[in-house]
């Protein structure tokens, strides 16, 4: 385990490395609240576009974070992020205030999100996403990972494969927020996402359809 998270913190200074060079957070030697990240081109833009899609369709990028599991009473497996490789990722952006309610219904991976500070501060959110939990049924065929930003404070579903995904937001007295879906995945061997909501002040648990014809039955994770 010792090695697994020496490992994983060794991810985590490689994606801060990389969000400081792409302006989405501030180097600490240099940080300036008052000034944005410098402007990024047509072309670096479209860049990140591209590696946002890639991490989430085929997790390329994706933290080699350390997962602790158990068994639940239907069978399913969940795995949920080890709390100290987690805590140092909240660390590195934990001053961001996120994107809220902008960021509703958009796509994580192609919606360029609108930021305090400008323009130039805008991101992808899934270039810092990572799996907070995933919930694999019991014969090990359908998954659905709780995939959440830090920098965007945003959360959305990711899964596979040949199956539908769901994702759920709850306001803190518990009723449901807003929802999202995607059906598409019913038709995909590769991993599909739902659109994001805002988790900043709310909860959200992403799920895979149980049921397979007629009336859907959402498996789900816990919530975050």
């Amino acid at each position: 385990m010792a090695g697994s998270r020496r490992r994983s913190l060794r991810s985590i200074a490689i994606i801060a490395t990389f969000m400081v060079g792409l302006g989405i957070i501030s180097s600490p030697a240099t940080a300036d609240p008052g000034k944005p990240g410098s402007a990024r081109s047509a072309e670096s833009l479209a860049a990140e576009r591209e590696a946002a899609i890639a991490k989430e369709r085929f997790g390329r990028g994706d933290l080699d974070l350390p997962y602790l599991t158990r068994k639940l009473a239907d069978g399913s497996i969940e795995k949920f992020v080890d709390p100290e490789a987690e805590a140092q990722i909240l660390s590195i952006t934990a001053a961001s205030s996120g994107c809220g309610s902008a960021c509703d219904g958009k796509d994580p991976a192609s919606y360029l999100a609108p930021m305090p500070g400008g323009p130039s501060n805008y991101a992808y959110c899934s270039t810092d996403a990572y799996t907070k939990y995933s919930k694999t049924s019991s014969d090990g065929r359908l998954t659905a990972e709780l995939r959440y930003s830090p920098y965007c404070r945003t959360a959305w579903t990711r899964g596979c494969c040949y199956n539908s995904m769901a994702g759920f937001s709850y306001y803190s007295n518990g009723n449901v927020r807003l929802s999202v879906y995607n059906y598409d995945g019913r038709f995909s061997g590769d991993d599909v996402w739902t659109a994001m909501l805002d988790d900043a002040g709310y909860t959200f648990k992403a799920c895979y359809d149980g049921q397979i014809g007629g009336p859907s039955e959402w498996k789900c994770t816990a919530k975050w």
